[in-house]
């Protein structure tokens, strides 16, 4: 999900109500932009929300004085995404990138059962 958008989600939001968006509407914005783009439509509706989740936490760290202003974050700086308790198992799993060691690297496969 792309944080300008969803800034100017929230931008349209204040002009029309005088209020920002809360928690739950930028869940249901990450959502709503899923079922919009193709692209989006593969990933599980969990991982939408938790990015909506991080940067509605971020946004309101700024709103603190707590961080910098939240940046749109390109794909491969997540390196975590919140899945299913269920439904996924974990297959051809190479070495994993970890500490100082940084030759080795990993590749995770997510496969649905």
């Amino acid at each position: 999900m792309r944080a300008s958008f969803t800034t100017h989600a929230e931008q349209e939001e204040y002009e029309k109500n005088k209020r920002t968006m809360n928690k739950n509407e930028f869940r249901q914005l990450a959502l709503d932009l899923r079922k919009q783009n193709p692209e989006f439509q593969t990933l599980h509706s969990q991982v939408a929300q938790q990015v909506a989740e991080r940067f509605y936490q971020a946004r309101k760290r700024f709103f603190e004085g707590l961080a910098n202003k939240p940046k749109i974050k390109k794909p491969h700086k997540y390196f975590s995404l919140v899945y299913p308790l269920s439904g996924w198992k974990l297959s051809n799993i190479r070495e994993v990138r970890h500490g100082k060691n940084k030759k080795k690297k990993a590749r995770l496969h997510l496969s649905k059962r």
